[in-house]
């Protein structure tokens, strides 16, 4: 009798169990990778004692899941789902949040907040980088402005040309920034958006008759390894390119290697420049003109 007991108690206590019921319980996992463009995982667990039925996911503004959800959990049952946000365009930190349903009794609607973190206040991008660009043709750039901007400076060189934007959907204001170089060589100069905009660094390559890869040689520190970089060169048009110099600056000598006659060379560079104040490698033609300047050591020369 006494067993028979037990045995009603435990078989009562299970029975209890199974009444109890459906309860959503949501724990935040570590983000996927950022590669994937989610914001954050989450685990929707069912620790109820009935089945959890669910009713989909509402989005929030610029974020919505991404992965399946189950149409049901059995009671002790778990599940991921990943969230993917839009970036935000305000700076600081911003929370969104989305909302599962389901037919837990006591949260139809259970909260799923995503912390976000907005740019910084600044331009988007930071900074503008235009790759090469053949001279005499245009390549162009568009910049979010930070709110409040004042109005833009005039470029700092001729070859840059800033145009308006209209305003987006979202208010943002822009504009746009073209390059249309003049003259072969590197281009790295700012622009100034204004007090609340600060300046906008601009990187550019100009190019002619020659390419030059990588366009400057830059020295990882000013003591250490004498090893500099090696340059490929390449000509472009249809003219078989000559090369007959190259001008070291002090304390740099090279040798310049055929790839494809009349097409592509190699310039191997040993040693290490004596200072790098104006410091430059000058490809010369057959005719004794400069072909390129290839700065050494992070000196431009204006092109202006």
């Amino acid at each position: 009798m006494r067993l028979a007991g037990v045995g009603a108690l435990a078989a009562l206590v299970m029975a209890c169990g199974r009444s109890d019921p459906p309860k959503l319980e949501v724990r935040a996992l570590p983000a996927v990778a950022a590669a994937n463009g989610n914001a954050a995982r989450f685990q929707l667990k069912n620790v109820g004692g009935q089945t959890l039925t669910f009713d989909g996911v509402v989005p929030a503004c610029g974020c919505t899941g991404v992965s399946s959800l189950a149409d049901t959990l059995a009671p002790g049952a778990a599940t991921p789902l990943d969230v993917r946000c839009d970036p935000p365009r305000e700076p600081g930190t911003i929370i969104r949040e989305l909302r599962v349903r389901s037919n837990d009794p006591t949260g139809p609607e259970t909260p799923l907040r995503v912390t976000l973190a907005g740019p910084a206040a600044g331009p988007q991008p930071a900074a503008l980088y235009f790759g090469y660009v053949a001279v005499g043709e245009s390549e162009m750039r568009d910049v979010v402005l930070p709110l409040g901007s004042g109005p833009v400076a005039p470029p700092p060189r001729p070859d840059l040309a800033v145009e308006p934007l209209p305003v987006r959907p979202d208010g943002a204001v822009g504009i746009r920034l073209r390059f249309t170089p003049r003259a072969a060589g590197i281009v790295r100069t700012s622009l100034d958006l204004g007090p609340n905009g600060g300046a906008l660094p601009v990187t550019a390559i100009g190019y002619d008759r020659l390419m030059a890869f990588p366009p400057e040689v830059r020295l990882p520190r000013p003591t250490g390894a004498s090893g500099l970089p090696s340059i490929t060169l390449v000509g472009r048009g249809a003219a078989p390119l000559a090369i007959a110099d190259v001008d070291y600056p002090s304390g740099v000598s090279g040798e310049l290697r055929t790839i494809v006659p009349g097409k592509q060379f190699r310039l191997v560079l040993r040693g290490r420049p004596a200072t790098t104040a104006n410091a430059a490698i000058r490809i010369l033609g057959a005719a004794g003109d400069e072909l390129l300047v290839i700065p050494v050591g992070g000196a431009v020369r204006p092109t202006t």
